[in-house]
């Protein structure tokens, strides 16, 4: 062993004495932290500039060029696709934290929806560049993020139900709808901005818990709506080929009038 020669006896490390797993570690956690660096400088870039925001700026903001975002994401559309694991991972997580917080149901609600909406609120133009560009150019769906939410809240609301000895069959509905109205009421708020988030979240807790006040009180539809008025619209003018002449239009012959008329007599008739 002594005469081994040295480049054999140090085959599978370095001078440091590092063994080729170690080189690989190191390699992976490198690219793994750079990766999430460019992540980071995109977000930068789209709370900066909004959803409109190039891959140019996007380089220039990590300090790189657009070749080393292709090496680490191939494209722009996995580039989205990586924006989208990380801005829904982090909401996703927030969201598992406070369905499983020690609180009671109504504040237990109230926190979860409270969540999605800080998302929305704090990073509007990351949740606007994911929802109009997302779909478009990675296949990003907004709606695979619900459904993953909501069977997070399903199997939290089934498992609530189950020890209240209560039926959890509609878990998954309710779950589903919960969600939904969240998200839809979400994205309303985003573009109106009519009331603040502690209101917003104060509405659809109260919806959620307490359901709608007892509507009975209104009486039936037709005291409270007002009746529909009737509107005439004009026709639109038939151009040349689509008006018919007077030997194309279809007559109303006997045999066409008759029977319409004898029906109409035998139910007076009866």
């Amino acid at each position: 062993m002594g005469n081994m020669p040295r480049s054999r006896r140090s085959a599978g490390r370095d001078t440091n004495g590092a063994t080729g797993t170690d080189l690989e570690t190191d390699r992976l956690s490198r690219r793994s932290t750079q990766r999430a660096h460019l992540i980071e400088s995109a977000i930068i870039v789209i709370r900066r500039e909004g959803p409109g925001a190039s891959m140019d700026q996007m380089a220039a903001e990590a300090g790189v060029t657009k070749p080393i975002l292709y090496r680490h994401f191939s494209d722009r559309a996995g580039l989205v696709r990586a924006i989208a694991e990380s801005a829904f991972g982090q909401v996703s997580a927030g969201l598992e934290a406070a369905l499983h917080a020690n609180a009671t149901p109504r504040d237990l609600v109230e926190s979860t929806i409270d969540t999605y909406l800080v998302f929305i609120e704090s990073d509007p133009d990351v949740y606007r560049f994911l929802v109009q560009r997302g779909v478009s150019e990675a296949g990003v769906s907004i709606n695979d993020y619900i459904w993953q939410t909501s069977r997070q809240v399903a199997v939290v609301l089934g498992e609530a139900l189950r020890a209240a000895s209560l039926d959890s069959g509609p878990a998954e509905v309710w779950a589903f709808g919960i969600v939904g109205m969240v998200h839809a009421s979400g994205d309303w708020w985003l573009e109106r901005g009519t009331m603040p988030r502690a209101r917003l979240t104060e509405y659809l807790t109260s919806l959620v818990c307490d359901g709608l006040p007892d509507l009975s009180v209104l009486g039936s539809a037709g005291t409270w709506l007002p009746a529909p008025t009737e509107t005439k619209s004009e026709q639109p003018s038939e151009t040349k080929s689509e008006q018919q002449t007077d030997s194309e239009q279809p007559t109303k012959s006997a045999a066409n009038v008759l029977p319409i008329a004898a029906a109409a007599d035998a139910r007076r008739s009866s």
